[in-house]
């Protein structure tokens, strides 16, 4: 076939397809461009993920803020591209009520600073077959800065909610502690003898809720971590080995991960940024729970 009957036919099969030439070689270039854009796409979240192994599309795409493509064709590239995110389901009950019970002082409130309001929960972080660890979190809600945490391998208070307390209590000064709140479920280790005591030594205020919904910060900041940074299901992993990729994870969710509520500002970068502001310019929050 000669050049002249080639170009006849193309012609006759472009006209058959309905498109002109022109348009089929400008949708083959934009797809070949699409195409680089997808994959620095997945580069750049994978790059991420290394650290951030479970980070949901929406952030990823804040973290990477790619100029040629907008969120729903970012998703979409993604999704195509295994970057699904399997939640994980707690089956295991943490939470057995105790005999001291205190009043819900939170809902409906508002927060206008950090180091006024701590939300704290128990959570069950499965191992190796057989065996479990517990994480106790103290989160700051103002902030959403993770300011206390202990990981033990039982559910005492000694080992659970009283080493997470201090270590949420221990850079704060009188003033603070005394308008400080300490929110939490109606758990037999907040209600404890122990941390009565420690309200009573540090002049905090205890706070309860009697549903899951009492207390949506603690849950959330749990599913986080656990979703996102804390898998240690079927590994031989100790104790003390636990710890420290607990500490690591708690790391990057304060210094490095985007968070809605605070304008996909990290928690540590939106203290320092409130932090500079007068007092009526500052965030104002409201418990809607």
């Amino acid at each position: 076939m000669n050049k002249s009957s080639f170009n006849g036919s193309m012609t006759a099969l472009y006209n058959m397809l309905g498109i002109t030439k022109q348009a089929h070689y400008k949708r083959v270039k934009q797809q070949a461009h699409l195409s680089g854009i997808a994959q620095e796409v997945i580069a750049s979240a994978q790059e991420i993920r290394k650290k951030h192994r479970n980070m949901g599309c929406r952030k990823l795409y804040d973290q990477i803020k790619p100029e040629r493509i907008g969120r729903d064709r970012f998703e979409a590239i993604l999704l195509a591209n295994g970057f699904r995110v399997a939640r994980i389901k707690s089956h295991h009950r943490t939470t057995y009520a105790g005999k001291r019970w205190y009043p819900n002082l939170i809902s409906g409130t508002t927060i206008k600073k950090e180091n006024r309001l701590l939300v704290s929960d128990i959570t069950y972080i499965s191992v190796y077959i057989g065996c479990h660890y517990y994480l106790t979190l103290v989160l700051d809600v103002y902030s959403r800065m993770i300011t206390g945490w202990s990981l033990s391998a039982n559910m005492t208070t000694e080992d659970t909610v009283v080493p997470a307390f201090k270590m949420a209590v221990a850079g704060l000064d009188n003033q603070e502690r005394k308008k400080l709140i300490f929110h939490s479920d109606r758990g037999s280790q907040y209600g404890s003898d122990k941390m009565e005591q420690l309200h009573k030594h540090y002049s905090t205020t205890p706070s309860m809720g009697g549903k899951a919904w009492e207390n949506a910060h603690a849950e959330s900041i749990n599913g986080i971590l656990k979703n996102e940074y804390i898998n240690f299901e079927n590994m031989n992993i100790s104790l003390k080995q636990a710890q420290k990729l607990v500490e690591e994870a708690i790391y990057l969710y304060n210094f490095e991960r985007p968070h809605g509520s605070l304008k996909n500002r990290k928690p540590q970068e939106f203290l320092n940024f409130v932090q500079r502001l007068a007092t009526e310019q500052r965030p104002v929050f409201k418990i809607n729970y």
